[in-house]
């Protein structure tokens, strides 16, 4: 059964494969949100839309109820995570400042 070359990637004679530009980017935009943060399920639903690190084409009647239930509730998810950093970065200065006073001050 004969493929067409966009099919996937090519075998070399070492056996390694080659991938296409758009592949390269389209896994290291998928690792930069996973980096982030983001669950699989949440890229899967936001991945068809971005066409670029900062650019996001969403069709106006692709955001279903559920697609908009999981974009708040992710942004609750990473809301909290900013408060508990936010927290803890204060109690941390707080308690570097009760021990070691800024000899500035």
């Amino acid at each position: 059964m004969a493929t067409s070359a966009s099919a996937g990637p090519e075998a070399s004679d070492n056996g390694y494969r080659s991938y296409g530009e758009s592949a390269v980017q389209c896994v290291t935009r998928i690792r930069g949100l996973l980096d982030s943060g983001l669950t699989t399920e949440m890229i899967r639903a936001i991945l068809p839309f971005l066409a670029g690190p900062d650019e996001i084409h969403p069709a106006p009647d692709s955001l279903t109820p559920r697609t908009a239930a999981l974009l708040r509730g992710e942004i609750d998810r990473i809301q909290a995570r900013i408060d508990c950093l936010a927290r803890n970065r204060d109690r941390l200065r707080a308690y570097l400042a009760a021990v070691q006073p800024d000899p500035g001050a």
